[in-house]
């Protein structure tokens, strides 16, 4: 059952050509836009399209349904995050706790903040979608880049490296999710989010760590 939800929930279709991609674009960034002008609930596959300047049919040839849509949004947040993470894990050298705690609290960060507007919207889809239902393989790929990083720790190992990971990784989207949330009341807590992530995956990586020094 689970798997015949997911699959409802894929694009139709992958944009193969440059203009196509440009099309699917225009969609996300529509979709983004009318997420943050409006309630969740006035969300409508007709507006985001109209937003989009292209057609109905146009948009259902890629996403049969609202959910998919935001379904595709999420999503390809989770992939830019899972690809910063192993770019990130692929080079890295071997370095201190200290420092590889900073590095997978920056990354995190810096995928948010890439663009500020649309991290936003993406905290208002995660509340409408159930990601259970959304394709584990992101997650993992995120997991492993992790745990990869924290085995480059050249002072300290981890047990339990995956339940490590999920730990740090759970703490630093609360955080994030908080600081976002603050926007609306003036917070200055999205200024201080990348300090506070720092001190957050540091305290407790090293709380975590089995010290080797």
């Amino acid at each position: 059952m689970k798997s015949s939800t997911t699959e409802k929930l894929k694009p139709r279709k992958q944009p193969v050509q440059e203009r196509s991609g440009v099309t699917v674009d225009a969609i996300y960034t529509a979709t983004i836009q009318v997420l943050l002008a409006d309630d969740m609930n006035k969300l409508t596959t007709t507006r985001v399209a109209e937003r989009a300047g292209v057609s109905v049919g146009t948009l259902y040839q890629y996403f049969p349904n609202k959910e998919a849509l935001l379904y595709a949004i999420l999503l390809k947040h989770f992939e830019e995050m899972a690809r910063a993470y192993e770019e990130i894990a692929a080079h890295h050298p071997p370095a201190p706790l200290s420092e590889l705690a900073a590095c997978i609290a920056d990354t995190y960060v810096s995928v948010k903040m890439v663009n500020p507007d649309a991290t936003e919207a993406m905290y208002r889809v995660a509340g409408a979608i159930n990601q259970v239902r959304m394709s584990s393989n992101v997650f993992a790929r995120i997991g492993m880049a992790i745990c990869n990083l924290l085995a480059q720790a050249s002072d300290a190992t981890f047990k339990d490296p995956k339940q490590v990971t999920f730990t740090v990784l759970s703490s630093l989207a609360g955080l994030s999710r908080a600081s976002f949330g603050q926007l609306a009341a003036g917070s200055d807590a999205l200024a201080r989010l990348q300090d506070e992530s720092r001190l957050v995956a540091q305290a407790y990586l090293h709380a975590a760590a089995d010290k080797d020094a």
